[in-house]
């Protein structure tokens, strides 16, 4: 059976301006770090980041298809594949951004699914475990900055 993390954070924003900062490459870049990539934002689009660019190559891609997209409420994304240098590759996996609206704040919701409990992909279940909580967090900061 395939686990997935579920993670969620109070943001004092509009939905569109969360759905935004998760698309907008030049956002990406300022809050996740992102060094490059390619995103499409329509449903069936491209979505391609990468981190740790350098005269050697690429450290890190997290590539895939925009499922679902509506600015005003949720991004979802399938098929993502996980590359890492060292690692290697793995997936394919699905994303799923839920933005739930206030008067004063939205609540976003991220859900990635489809880890297998292979020995070679534990590790990459724990970073995420972890790491959706802490970029959730910078995401946060960057918007309410």
């Amino acid at each position: 059976m395939k686990r997935f993390i579920l993670s969620d954070i109070r943001i004092r924003s509009q939905a569109n301006e969360i759905i935004d900062a998760l698309i907008d490459l030049s956002k990406l870049k300022q809050w996740w770090g992102v060094d490059g990539g390619i995103i499409e934002s329509k449903d069936g689009g491209i979505y391609c980041t990468t981190w740790l660019k350098s005269n050697h190559g690429v450290k890190f891609v997290s590539t895939g298809r925009i499922k679902l997209l509506d600015r005003n409420a949720y991004l979802h994304l399938e098929d993502m594949i996980y590359i890492n240098s060292e690692k290697g590759i793995l997936g394919p996996y699905n994303i799923q951004y839920d933005v739930k609206q206030h008067n004063q704040y939205s609540i976003l919701t991220v859900k990635q699914s489809g880890f297998n409990k292979e020995k070679k992909e534990e590790w990459y279940y724990e970073a995420v475990e972890k790491g959706w909580p802490e970029a959730l967090v910078m995401l946060k900061q960057f918007l309410e900055n």
